[in-house]
């Protein structure tokens, strides 16, 4: 009667024993989660981020909460079927990591939430958070089928150059970051943009080349109180912006000097 007896000696290679003779043999690798579409990454499982070119067949990536992350692996960039990428961090808590260059590469991605995910400003209350502000990679001009993109919350004080390359972008939200003063010109080369979030970034006036765009139908402009304290600067608002449905509606009071 022969015995054959398998034995694992290491991850890639296993011993069969069979009367006396060793044989090692390789063993199949495990196969990488091919049928993952959907993943979600917190503090509980941070080191999947490690592992993301273990997931090439996914379309949605959530990373929320990790205060302490420094930067996004490289490897992000070969996801190459992701269409949504979430870092949307509500008001519960904030992140500043590094993105890396290879984010370009994510040609099929068509939403990009970045709330309160490039966010310094609380770096003093928490030692974990890195302090610098970094700047957004050139690549991201690249992302040509980004049709949605949120930037709120993350106290910038304006739109960053490489919207401009977003030909197709149709939902630009810039909510809540407090202190933007004025609106760039190349909006207007955004000629799909239909929705522009400005909710508390601090405004006292919209810029008239925003009747350029040609599909632009919403502008939120709620709790930027010195226009929506203001019935006199609304009503000018609303007849120099005539094409443009504004929303004046405040989720906080507002107090006004």
């Amino acid at each position: 009667m022969k015995v054959l007896l398998a034995v694992r000696v290491s991850p890639a290679f296993c011993a069969c024993i069979l009367l006396g003779q060793v044989a090692v043999l390789p063993v199949r690798p495990q196969a990488p989660h091919s049928a993952v579409k959907t993943l979600e990454i917190s503090g509980e499982n941070a080191e999947l981020l490690g592992h993301l070119q273990d997931y090439p067949n996914l379309e949605v990536l959530s990373i929320n909460c990790i205060e302490n992350l420094q930067s996004l692996p490289d490897s992000i960039g070969a996801l190459r079927n992701l269409k949504e990428l979430r870092m949307d961090n509500g008001n519960g808590c904030s992140m500043n990591p590094v993105i890396p260059e290879s984010i370009g590469n994510l040609h099929s991605l068509e939403k990009l939430i970045l709330y309160g995910a490039q966010d310094p400003r609380h770096a003093d209350k928490l030692d974990r958070l890195p302090k610098e502000r970094h700047r957004f990679p050139k690549s991201m001009s690249q992302l040509k089928n980004l049709t949605c993109l949120d930037l709120g919350r993350n106290g910038l004080e304006e739109i960053p150059d490489f919207v401009k390359g977003l030909p197709k972008l149709r939902e630009l939200d810039f909510a809540w970051n407090m202190n933007v003063k004025t609106l760039p010109p190349f909006l207007t080369e955004l000629k799909e943009l239909q929705t522009l979030r400005l909710d508390a970034d601090g405004l006292t006036d919209l810029p008239d080349f925003l009747n350029q765009l040609p599909k632009l139908s919403r502008v939120i402009l709620g709790d930027n109180c010195k226009i929506t304290q203001s019935q006199a600067k609304r009503n000018v608002l609303k007849r120099r912006f005539q094409h443009i449905k504004l929303d004046f509606r405040d989720e906080y009071d507002c107090l006004t000097n």
